[in-house]
């Protein structure tokens, strides 16, 4: 096809040559005569070839705009056939399943529904709360199509990579004589027994990082006790019983009895976006920036 013939003056054409008519072409068009006339005239220019005869009384076609009705029409029918099977496709893209730790804010979220929308990845968001370990299980299971999961973890199978550093605070009761203090040592958690911790067996790869850092600043819990989940973590926090250390983010919600204080030793977790090698490489991308964004804001965050 000549690049400079439009889809705008062939259906300008095939409207006049069905018709034969300019007025009832144009009328069909929902356009006046004038544009409609220089479509088709710029039609014939790019063609080098007279699609229609017309006088002041009539319009016909000469033996090369029968022609190019023929094909013309089939051009546009092909045209409409291949949009259709696209915005089909589109419709039926699948939700995208995102796995993600429960205490990350979902609203932060939404640009990146909107993007996979925009882009034709998938049809909608689809969010799990889950512990980094069950996230992981499940997108390697292929529950999950990816995951924002706390890091180091055990990848076997899958592609990691690191997208923030986060500082982890302390989170103690409101009641307590610490919640007094803008800032605390790791010592001073001592001091609102006992000091919640997930149990080694459930991440050994996360407790081990943990671990590391609190002896290299010589913390030792004179008491613990297993972390049941978050929530009853923060339950039990909440009524004036221990403490523990979690992620900054953690703040951007209330918890009833609770506060978060920043700790004078640096602690860190590593988060990581968690997806199969044969995810494609576009919604990888995507995936990568969103998740980088997301925690972007966040205090003491260091980007990766």
């Amino acid at each position: 096809m000549n690049p400079s013939i439009s889809l705008r003056q062939m259906r300008c054409f095939v409207a006049v040559a069905e018709e034969l008519s300019f007025r009832r072409a144009a009328e069909r068009l929902h356009i006046t005569q004038p544009p409609l006339s220089r479509s088709v005239a710029e039609l014939e220019a790019a063609l080098g070839l007279p699609l229609l005869l017309r006088d002041t009384r009539s319009v016909r076609l000469t033996p090369a705009g029968t022609l190019a009705l023929q094909e013309f029409r089939t051009l546009l029918a092909d045209c409409e056939a291949a949009v259709g099977r696209l915005v089909a496709q589109a419709g039926a893209a699948p939700a995208l399943r995102l796995g993600v730790p429960g205490w990350v804010d979902l609203e932060a979220l939404s640009e990146l529904e909107r993007a996979l929308a925009r882009q034709g990845h998938a049809s909608a968001l689809e969010t799990s709360a889950l512990a980094g370990h069950e996230a992981v299980a499940a997108v390697r299971a292929g529950r999950l199509d990816a995951a924002i999961a706390a890091a180091p973890i055990e990848p076997t199978g899958l592609v990691a990579t690191t997208v923030a550093t986060l500082p982890m605070a302390a989170y103690v009761p409101a009641a307590s004589a610490l919640a007094r203090r803008r800032r605390l040592s790791l010592a001073e958690l001592n001091d609102v027994p006992p000091f919640y911790r997930f149990r080694r067996s459930v991440n050994p790869a996360l407790y081990d990082h943990f671990a590391r850092q609190y002896r290299a600043h010589g913390f030792a819990p004179r008491e613990e006790a297993p972390a049941p989940e978050v929530m009853g973590v923060l339950a039990k926090i909440g009524a004036g019983r221990g403490c523990t250390c979690m992620p900054v983010p953690m703040a951007v919600h209330r918890y009833a009895g609770v506060v978060r204080r920043p700790l004078r030793e640096r602690i860190t977790l590593d988060i990581a976006l968690v997806h199969a090698p044969a995810l494609a490489a576009p919604l990888q991308a995507l995936l990568l920036k969103s998740a980088r964004r997301l925690f972007a804001a966040t205090p003491g965050a260091e980007p990766v």
